[in-house]
C-alpha cells in the first residue's frame, strides 16, 4: 500500500525509451494560449532552458491511474491533477486527487518543481501530508519527454517520466527499483486527459 500511495502522483517525467512520440508542437501553441497567466513569466527565465514541455502541462487534468502490485496486477482509481505556475512564474505546483479510498475524489498529495540554475536540472518535491511522506527527484527534458529520478525515504529509487504529449492528453509512468537501479519495476501509469466542461477546455 505504501507504494501504490506514493506512486499515486502522475507527475512530471519521461523516459525516451519509454515513450516514442515526439510532442506535438502546434498543440502546445494552443495550449500556450490557453492557460494565458499561467505560462511562466519569460522575463524571469532565472537560466532555465526551454519550458514548451512543461507548458503543456499548465491547467487542468482527469486521471486514470492504474497501479501495479508486484505481481503485475492492475488496479485502477480516477482523480484530477492541477498544474499551475506559481512564485512569478519561478516553480509549479501540483495537486493530485484521487478515490482510492472508496469514495468522492479527495486531494492527497503536491508536488513543487523548479529549475535549479546551479545544478543545471529541474528538482521535484513530492508531499504527502497523510503518510508524512515527502521526497525529491531531479532531472530534465529528454527526448521529447521528462525524465526525473531520486529515492524514496526507504531508499528505493524512484524514476517518474511523463511524455506522449497530444496538446490534451499526456501519460506518466512511474517505477521502483530496490537494487540500486539495475532492475525495475513498473508501479504505475497515469493518463491524463485535459479537463472540459461542457465540452470546452476550461
Amino acid at each position: 500500500m505504501r507504494t501504490l500511495l506514493s506512486i499515486l502522483i502522475a507527475s512530471l517525467l519521461g523516459s525516451s525509451s519509454l515513450f516514442a512520440g515526439e510532442p506535438d508542437v502546434s498543440a502546445t501553441a494552443a495550449t500556450s494560449k490557453l492557460v494565458g497567466a499561467n505560462v511562466a513569466n519569460p522575463e524571469r527565465s532565472n537560466g532555465r532552458p526551454d519550458q514548451t514541455l512543461l507548458n503543456q502541462m499548465i491547467g487542468d487534468w482527469d486521471v486514470d491511474y492504474a497501479i501495479y502490485d508486484e505481481h503485475g496486477n492492475v488496479r485502477h482509481y480516477l482523480g484530477s491533477a492541477t498544474y499551475r505556475w506559481i512564485l512569478d512564474g519561478t516553480a509549479i505546483q501540483e495537486i493530485w486527487t484521487s478515490n482510492y479510498h472508496d469514495r468522492k475524489a479527495q486531494p492527497y498529495g503536491t508536488t513543487i518543481e523548479f529549475y535549479d540554475a546551479r545544478r543545471e536540472h529541474w528538482t521535484a518535491i513530492w508531499i504527502y501530508p497523510e503518510k508524512g511522506m515527502y521526497y525529491s527527484l531531479s532531472g530534465g527534458a529528454t527526448a521529447g519527454s521528462i525524465v526525473l529520478s531520486g529515492s524514496d525515504q526507504e531508499g528505493v529509487m524512484q524514476r517518474w517520466s511523463t511524455g506522449n504529449f497530444r496538446g490534451n492528453s499526456f501519460v506518466g509512468r512511474f517505477e521502483a527499483s530496490k537494487d540500486g537501479g539495475k532492475t525495475w519495476r513498473m508501479v504505475g501509469v497515469n493518463r491524463m486527459q485535459r479537463h472540459q466542461t461542457h465540452g470546452v477546455d476550461r
